[in-house]
């Protein structure tokens, strides 16, 4: 153990526990509750936005692909292209469904509205579980080959005041055809239909004001062509290697298509989220980095006050670096305390509010949550600490730097 490391752990120490009580003291106390109340407050606010995060990954679990498949140019994908049975053969893969996308025009009981009609096949509901995202209504898409159903968004059924429960409204699809339009009878430019919206769901405000699902069968009934779809999206296992099926799927298929993950699926919103994460950590090690700066005023004070010890020992052969050290490992000191002390309180809020739900989450309308959700991550309180580590750093320079002059002059 070095000299300076001893000197700076007995000031630190007997100050605290065995030296009374002074300004230097009630400084250096000051700091370090900083510390400790910066470190919580970085710990709760990145384990809340982890909360969101998992939340919103949960929820767009039930409604996005694992793995989605489009075409790399274009819009569409021609089905005899696709080696399913190769697709479906790759170990981890769960089972696929057929996906056809295009905006229509909606018309229910007078009111109309646009929308994103999203055409699935039968096995789009067995690989997403949508039973609890259900507001009202059945969950169902078709009854045999000819009875077709929708599945509306919640936002979307609010707008045009949809009501599965009425027997006599069915939902008016116009999709748009391929070709000229006759400005004459402009009607002839949509195929239309009609279905019944047999259930709303609810799965975030993004998917509810956007979709409304409905069998590919009865899409393909309308716009009179099989040939085609917009995506194929992919189910895997639930302990499958995503990264290693996407790497055979490549292989499989090469470059004429698109293979991207739920995130990458969902890329502003994730990338909203994490800028959201990244400035508010900033602004709270802002705050922090002016809270910090107490510790310059003590540490500079005990320089002041331990002048005639830094010249005894500079006497007797301690260099001015190691006077310097002094004060950067009493710096640290503080930093480390607070750091772990904050860690330790933020952990312990995180756990309360998982458990206990102290703060509830104001919110309007029907919510699947009553309280702000937490997910504490190893790495946030690696980050919290090495953070506060490095401000103690900072903070001890131009003491350690007066201490170094003191013992150059003596």
């Amino acid at each position: 153990m070095s000299p300076s490391f001893k000197i700076a752990t007995r000031y630190f120490f007997s100050r605290k526990w065995q030296g009374g009580f002074n300004a230097i003291s009630l400084i250096s106390y000051i700091s370090l509750l900083g510390y400790a109340v910066g470190a919580a407050a970085l710990l709760i606010v990145l384990s809340v936005f982890n909360g969101f995060e998992g939340l919103f990954t949960q929820l767009y679990t039930h409604f996005d692909a694992d793995l989605k498949l489009t075409p790399a140019s274009g819009k569409y994908i021609m089905v005899d292209d696709l080696p399913v049975n190769k697709i479906k053969a790759i170990s981890g893969i769960k089972g696929y469904t057929h996906i056809w996308e295009e905006n229509a025009l909606l018309r229910y009981n007078g009111k109309q509205t646009i929308a994103t009609v999203k055409g699935v096949d039968k096995n789009y509901l067995e690989l997403n579980t949508l039973d609890s995202n259900l507001r009202y209504g059945e969950l169902i898409l078709s009854l045999g080959n000819d009875t077709s159903f929708a599945l509306v968004g919640n936002g979307i059924a609010y707008q045009l005041g949809v009501d599965p429960g009425d027997q006599f409204n069915y939902l008016g699809v116009y999709l748009p055809k391929k070709g000229k339009v006759d400005m004459l009878n402009p009607d002839d430019a949509f195929a239309h239909g009609l279905i019944f919206p047999a259930g709303v769901f609810s799965i975030q405000e993004e998917v509810d004001n956007k979709y409304v699902l409905v069998p590919i069968s009865y899409i393909f009934k309308l716009i009179e062509d099989s040939s085609r779809i917009s995506a194929l999206e992919i189910k895997l296992e639930p302990k499958a290697d995503k990264e290693l099926v996407r790497t055979e799927l490549k292989k499989l298929l090469g470059e004429k298509y698109q293979i991207r993950d739920r995130f990458e699926q969902r890329e502003s919103f994730f990338k909203v989220m994490q800028s959201e994460k990244t400035i508010s950590y900033f602004i709270l090690v802002f705050i922090l980095l002016i809270a910090a700066f107490n510790t310059i005023g003590s540490l500079y004070m005990l320089v002041i006050e331990k002048r005639k010890d830094i010249e005894v020992l500079a006497s007797m052969g301690l260099k001015s670096g190691s006077a310097a050290l002094i004060f950067v490992y009493q710096s640290l000191y503080i930093a480390i305390s607070g750091g772990l002390i904050g860690v330790v309180v933020g952990l312990l809020v995180c756990y309360g509010q998982q458990h206990f739900e102290w703060v509830a989450l104001q919110t309007s309308g029907n919510t699947m949550i009553s309280a702000y959700p937490i997910l504490v991550k190893f790495t946030d309180a690696v980050q919290v600490f090495f953070t506060l580590l490095f401000m103690g750093f900072v903070t001890s320079l131009y003491p350690a730097y007066k201490a170094a002059s003191l013992a150059k002059q003596a």
